[in-house]
């Protein structure tokens, strides 16, 4: 009776951590898709860019890990892009609106960004302050072989970005 119910604890807390392990770590200051005005606005008080990460409202079932390097890539993203973006949860829709006519849904730059991205989970656009210039798309499987070269990358652009506008004052 007490091996059994070992094991039915034992089993209880792999679970628990199989299913903690699998979730996307948003940072407390993450922008929701509907303050988007407000982020912009933040972002320029901050001199911060903006980072919008896009990943699916559910992911599916794991069956060959696909998921769970998805998920590690986009956690990875997070932490490398909040040093100097504002990171956004991307609305799909809104963005496909967009590409379709609607100006008001989503910023043009994020478009173009998003057809440069690529077409795997998380897909991530970095724009600047103002999200008139892409700094940076990629998704998934370049996030895992490349991903600190195109966020460094996209750091430098940033900041050579701010340096032009400073001399302009």
């Amino acid at each position: 009776m007490r091996t059994l119910l070992c094991i039915l604890l034992f089993s209880g807390f792999a679970t628990s951590f199989t299913f903690a392990a699998s979730k996307v770590r948003w940072p407390r200051d993450v922008v929701e898709w509907e303050k988007l005005k407000e982020a912009e606005e933040t972002a320029k008080k901050e001199g911060k860019g903006l980072a919008f990460v896009f990943v699916p409202v559910e992911w599916p079932e794991d069956l060959n890990g696909s998921v769970g390097r998805s998920i590690s890539a986009t956690n990875d993203t997070i932490r490398a892009l909040k040093s100097f973006c504002l990171i956004v949860k991307g609305n799909m829709q809104a963005v496909r609106a967009a590409s379709q006519g609607k100006e008001d849904a989503a910023p043009k730059a994020l478009v173009a960004g998003m057809n440069a991205a690529g077409n795997t989970y998380p897909l991530v656009v970095i724009l600047d302050t103002e999200m008139k210039v892409v700094l940076g798309a990629t998704s998934g499987k370049n996030i895992s072989t490349e991903g600190k070269k195109i966020f460094r990358a996209a750091k430098k652009k940033f900041r050579e970005l701010e340096k032009a506008k400073e001399e302009e004052k």
